[in-house]
């Protein structure tokens, strides 16, 4: 029987093995920073209300036909409590890998910024469904960076390029929309260029949306370990080379850094068996 120790070692030992590395996260790198996760009991979609605004202000039909209501409802229910979070252990823990592994690459499925709030490199993060951090018009998508601004007007604010005046939105992936390319690109050559002995270590997520759920899937093929930090093992636990090291970001992910850091300081790295695998 494998305890938590002996998983914490084996996963240390990859990571440290490993020539690259990329981190997968969700909702839930964010749960120990005061971040709801939208699918728990209590998630923003849950119920018969959460489905009503998951289906008019999750979608661009409720941005369209009620911006006003739209942007006010974003500021109260979904801005504001991002804006008050601060990073957690788990971010900083990735902080400390980053600083082992410089091209390791954080794709993140949240738009909180708190990656890049807690240190990490702002070129090497993916976010993928976009980032609150920045609002665009919804007529013409011109770009306004409010990540200077703290306190957003809960009245819907307009568009200031001339012959504009378009309301704003949320940089934000709404579903039914594309992912935005240029992050989208990067998550994916990154992945790509995993390969045997490397690894993706999975933090806080069900993995239940695509595209960007497709890349753990993508990791396996090319040989990598997925190392799974979540509270219960995910759906990639069928794919080849996983590991399930469990907990939380504020608790596991500063356990495995610490020890990888350990173990690259005294250079007690157990060499580990290239997989074979087909590309």
């Amino acid at each position: 029987m494998t305890t938590n120790s002996d998983m914490l070692e084996k996963c240390a030992q990859i990571v440290a093995n490993a020539r690259r590395i990329i981190c997968f996260t969700g909702a839930g790198m964010s749960a120990e920073s005061g971040i709801g996760t939208f699918r728990g009991g209590s998630g923003l979609w849950n119920g018969a209300l959460g489905f009503i605004v998951l289906g008019w202000f999750g979608t661009p039909i409720g941005w369209k036909w009620t911006p006003g209501l739209a942007w006010s409802q974003y500021i109260d229910k979904f801005y504001n409590p991002i804006r008050d979070a601060q990073p957690n252990e788990g971010h900083r823990a990735l902080v400390r890998l980053q600083g082992i592994y410089p091209d390791m690459s954080i794709v993140t499925q949240n738009v909180d910024g708190l990656h890049q709030k807690a240190g990490s490199n702002p070129n090497r993060v993916f976010e993928v469904h976009g980032t609150v951090r920045r609002s665009r018009c919804i007529t013409n998508g011109h770009i306004y960076d409010f990540e200077g601004e703290t306190n957003l007007p809960r009245k819907s604010p307009t568009c200031h390029v001339e012959g504009c005046g378009s309301t704003l939105r949320p940089d934000c992936v709404l579903f039914t929309e594309s992912l935005p390319s240029n992050q989208w690109m990067g998550a994916e050559q990154a992945t790509r260029e995993l390969g045997p002995g490397d690894a993706m270590i999975i933090v806080g997520t069900s993995a239940q949306v695509y595209p960007a759920a497709g890349l753990p899937e993508l990791a396996a093929q090319r040989g990598a370990t997925l190392i799974d930090v979540n509270l219960e093992r995910t759906n990639f636990s069928n794919l080849k080379n996983y590991e399930y090291l469990g907990g939380t970001a504020a608790t596991s992910l500063p356990a495995l850094v610490e020890r990888v850091e350990q173990l690259k300081k005294t250079a007690n790295v157990k060499p580990t068996k290239n997989l074979e695998h087909s590309l």
